[in-house]
This record gives structure tokens, sequence and C-alpha cells, in this order.
């Protein structure tokens, strides 16, 4: 099965927090996909995390090195616009290109986001 997984459960998981360990074990042998902007977002999450004193220098570090082992299939998403432009009075753009490939893939989307889970309850999964 297909796995949609955004930035927020992604950047958790990579550092394990209690949030992240309760995402992670939803992935199971999921077959995951993305965006393909999380690598981006994902980044952005750690340096804000980072400005705030949440982490040390050497976590993000650590955490990019283990993303690539999650197997994240980034998907291009420029033929999906359209749809992402249909949903802007409620879900950011970054936030509406997650729901728009899961709703293309048929697939369920792992998100600790609760703003986005309320905006797309029909394909939204938190842990």
């Amino acid at each position: 099965m297909t796995l949609v997984v955004d930035a927020s459960a992604c950047a958790e998981i990579l550092l394990n927090t209690q949030r992240g360990l309760r995402a992670a074990a939803k992935l199971g042998d999921h077959h995951l996909i993305a965006p393909d902007h999380l690598t981006a977002e994902v980044a952005s999450v750690m340096r804000g995390w980072s400005l705030r004193g949440h982490l040390a220098d050497a976590e993000p570090l650590q955490a990019f090195s283990a993303f690539h082992q999650l197997g994240i299939e980034q998907v291009a998403m420029s033929d999906f616009l359209p749809a992402v432009w249909a949903l802007r009075h409620n879900l950011t753009a970054y936030d509406a290109l997650y729901v728009v490939l899961a709703r293309a893939a048929g697939c369920p989307l792992l998100s600790l986001d609760a703003r986005l889970a309320a905006a797309a309850p029909d394909c939204v999964v938190t842990p």
C-alpha cells in the first residue's frame, strides 16, 4: 500500500520525537511518497526548530543523513497545480500539494499537522 508522508511527520520521525515514534509506527512496509518539495520543507522545519533552540547543531545534520533511508519517492507536482489552486481557501499551497497527491494516489496522508488534518479529514491520518 502507498502512503503520502508530509514534512511534519517526516521531520519528527527523523528526530525520533515522541510524536515521530508514533508516526513511524504507521509507516509499516508502505511505499512512501511525497511531493517534490518535501526535502526543502523538512530542511525548513529543522531550521525553525534550530533557530528556536529546540535542536543541537548536530541533530539536523544527523536527521538529513537518515532522510534518504526512509526511501520516500518524491513526485513531481507541476501537473497538479490546478487541483492545488482549488484548495487555496482552506490550505496553503504546500499543504494542498500533500492532499492532492494523496487523493490522486488514492491513499492516506500521514501528517502531524492538526490544521491540515482538520481541512482534509477524508485523507489525513494522524498517529
